[in-house]
């Protein structure tokens, strides 16, 4: 009788165990990018900006014209800045809520991959395979920690493909689609069809039943409602933002772009080198190498994978975040290739340990013989250490079958970036935390002092850190924009890499200094500078008094009044 009683409940929790383990690896991956995303502060340039560009438009009620230190900001859609407003609007302005926004958006996105690989007719226990390689995959990982577009670009790309992929194509699928695809367009712009024109181009070859024609008319109808959220939008921020914003908008996000890609070209090879670090581990360990298609529901992974791959490589202008929509075509060939493995094949990661070692070993070498932004204390030997006993873990370890290899490779990876990043790398993130000279700025623009950036094309790294109420004055560079200013403006402080403005310091000068990426950043009364003969051309005048503020708030966590 005990043991008959007990038998149902343990097969309960059998069946329990097979069916949620697969997602419970999944989110616990999902939580480890979403720890390192809130451990690290926002990265200049980049999320900086569009923090900033948020800000700028929440603090000037700019809801509909995106704003950059001032001015109209035509280079993105407004869909990632909206997203930040809704959870300022819910929990106030904070700077832990943007940080969510690209956690978020990855966790959507692997909802989506699933759905598409299950329509593909996978089984379930195959297809939660794609999102778990997803996770695994290095960019990924990194990028769902990133305040960018891309990774909120592919979930929303993911969520229009998929009512595409089986089944009558109904209008209620149709119009999930056609949303899905306007929220793809406000979030990155036409950039999107470079992805989705090849998949909706060659439907029939890789879809299983033929659309037909109420198919082919609702996907016009998608295709219309996508296009037309985002001239919703577009054409009355055209007209807000006057003439020169409508012509950026409208015209240069697609020829003047392409033309600048032509004066700044890189290589069509210049993907290649970056392909295997981009499916980290994936790539180094070949049971997951995709095979080439021989049945129509895994021609859409190829499509999607290669023809958008041709196109960016044809096209000059390149960033290796271009291809992140299409590393979820990548873990689906993955998965597919994993299926065939026999599940009593025993299976080793020792290619990614190796890798994962290397990279373990190559951080107290760089200690030891680095500079600048690789010194000895930009990097933390204990994180090195930590790094290589983990790979040395992960060589040994071996697993019976496809699917216990890719869930502890997953895994193993995850804490393997999040050792990297935390652990070893933790005495870097300092240098990019620009909230100690934002905070400064700030207290200089109530006390009414003009604040000025010295070097070309600011792009509004510090208005958020600070919240700041003004744009900062932009110099060219030059010492002699730099001695315009000291004429103009006396009273008035500059900011600027110490590389640029220690030549016009002497050893008197004093100037407040905070560590900034791979270098310095230099805060101090534009008067303390010495221009020489050079001020004669520029109206030279008696130096204003140099004004000094008490550095001890910036420390203690206060705002400034």
């Amino acid at each position: 009788m005990i043991i008959t009683r007990q038998f149902p409940h343990s097969l309960t929790l059998l069946r329990w165990e097979t069916r949620h383990r697969d997602t419970a690896v999944i989110v616990l991956l999902w939580s480890m990018a979403l720890a390192g995303a809130l451990a690290k502060p926002l990265m200049p340039i980049d999320e900086t900006r569009y923090v900033s560009v948020a800000w700028e438009m929440w603090h000037a009620h700019s809801f509909w014209l995106p704003l950059m230190n001032g001015v109209p900001y035509a280079d993105k859609p407004p869909l990632l800045f909206w997203l930040i407003h809704s959870g300022w609007s819910l929990f106030g302005v904070s700077e832990w809520w943007p940080r969510l926004i690209s956690p978020l958006a990855s966790l959507i996105a692997m909802a989506h991959l699933y759905r598409i690989a299950r329509r593909l007719g996978y089984a379930g226990s195959q297809a939660r395979l794609a999102p778990m390689a997803l996770m695994a995959m290095l960019m990924w990982n990194l990028y769902s920690g990133a305040l960018m577009f891309d990774i909120l670009l592919s979930a929303c790309l993911l969520g229009a493909i998929a009512p595409l992929v089986a089944g009558q194509l109904t209008i209620s699928k149709a119009t999930v689609s056609g949303l899905w695809l306007g929220l793809a367009l406000l979030a990155k712009g036409p950039a999107v069809f470079v992805t989705l024109g090849p998949i909706l181009l060659t439907i029939p070859l890789w879809r299983a039943s033929a659309l037909g024609p109420s198919g082919r008319r609702h996907l016009v109808l998608a295709l219309t409602l996508g296009l037309a959220m985002l001239l919703a939008w577009a054409l009355p921020a055209a007209w807000l933002g006057g003439r020169d914003y409508a012509q950026d908008l409208l015209w240069g996000q697609s020829v003047d772009r392409l033309q600048q890609a032509m004066d700044h070209a890189r290589p069509v090879w210049w993907y290649l080198p970056w392909l295997p670090l981009l499916a980290f581990p994936w790539t180094l360990w070949p049971s997951a190498w995709p095979r080439l298609p021989r049945h129509r529901h895994q021609r859409l992974a190829w499509i999607w994978l290669g023809c958008p791959l041709v196109i960016f490589s044809l096209i000059s202008g390149k960033q290796i975040h271009y291809l992140m929509p299409l590393l979820p075509a990548l873990a689906l060939l993955i998965m597919d290739r994993l299926g065939s493995i026999d599940r009593r094949a025993r299976l080793r990661g020792r290619l990614p340990a190796m890798a994962i070692g290397l990279l373990g070993v190559a951080a107290p070498v760089l200690m030891l013989l680095g500079t600048g932004a690789v010194s000895r204390a930009m990097l933390s030997p204990f994180g090195a250490i930590a790094l290589i006993a983990w790979a040395a873990f992960l060589w040994y370890r071996h697993w019976l079958g496809a699917a216990q290899a890719i869930r502890n490779l997953a895994l193993g990876t995850g804490i393997a970036v999040l050792i990297a990043t935390q652990l070893m790398l933790s005495p870097l993130w300092s240098r990019y935390d620009v909230t100690a000279p934002a905070r400064l700025m700030a207290r200089l623009q109530h006390e009414g002092v003009p604040v000025a950036f010295n070097g070309n094309g600011y792009q509004a790294t510090f208005q958020f850190a600070g919240r700041l109420s003004k744009p900062l004055i932009t110099l060219n560079g030059t010492s002699t924009d730099l001695c315009r200013f000291e004429h103009q403006m006396p009273e008035g402080w500059v900011v600027g890499r110490d590389r640029d403005l220690r030549p016009l310091m002497d050893d008197a000068t004093v100037a407040h200094t905070f560590p900034y990426r791979g270098g310095q950043l230099d805060v101090l009364p534009v008067a303390a500078l010495s221009f020489g003969r050079q001020a004669v051309a520029c109206g030279n005048q008696s130096p204003a008094p140099v004004r000094r503020l008490d550095q001890s708030w910036i420390h203690q966590g206060q705002k400034p009044a």
